[in-house]
Parts: structure tokens; sequence; C-alpha cells
């Protein structure tokens, strides 16, 4: 997404409202293999993954929760 359509998108006269990335969730369908790549500081685990194949489904629904109990403390968000 550019700047410009995201723009296009915003309330006339309102300012966007800054929002914070704690992680990006990496999906390619096509090669079918996804990743999770975690933003927060003092992460000891800046990325999980690869998954491929049959494992990508499960890792996509289970990465951010199993990511955030193992290196986060249980954080939720």
């Amino acid at each position: 997404m550019t700047t410009s359509t995201a723009r296009a998108r915003d309330t006339p006269g309102r300012a966007p409202i800054p929002q914070k990335l704690d992680g990006l969730l990496v999906v390619d369908t096509e090669n079918v293999r996804a990743r999770y790549e975690c933003y927060r500081p003092g992460c000891p685990q800046r990325r999980e993954g690869p998954a491929y194949g049959g494992a990508v489904p499960e890792f996509v629904r289970a990465i951010k929760t199993e990511h955030l109990a193992r290196h986060h403390n249980g954080e939720q968000r």
C-alpha cells in the first residue's frame, strides 16, 4: 500500500492515528511458506519459522500466541 492510497482512505479533516507495529506475519501463498518477525524491544528470537507446505495453516494460526508465551512472558496483544 502506498502512502497516497492510505491517505485516500482516511477520514477527511482527521490526522491518521499512528499505529505501533510489534510484529509481522509474512505469508507467501505462491510458494506456501510463512514466517513471523518480532519487533518488540529486547526480543531474544526476532524471527520464527519459516514453515512450509501443510505446516503453514497451523503456523499462521498459532505463532503469535506461542511466540509471546515463549519470549515475552505471555504478553497479550
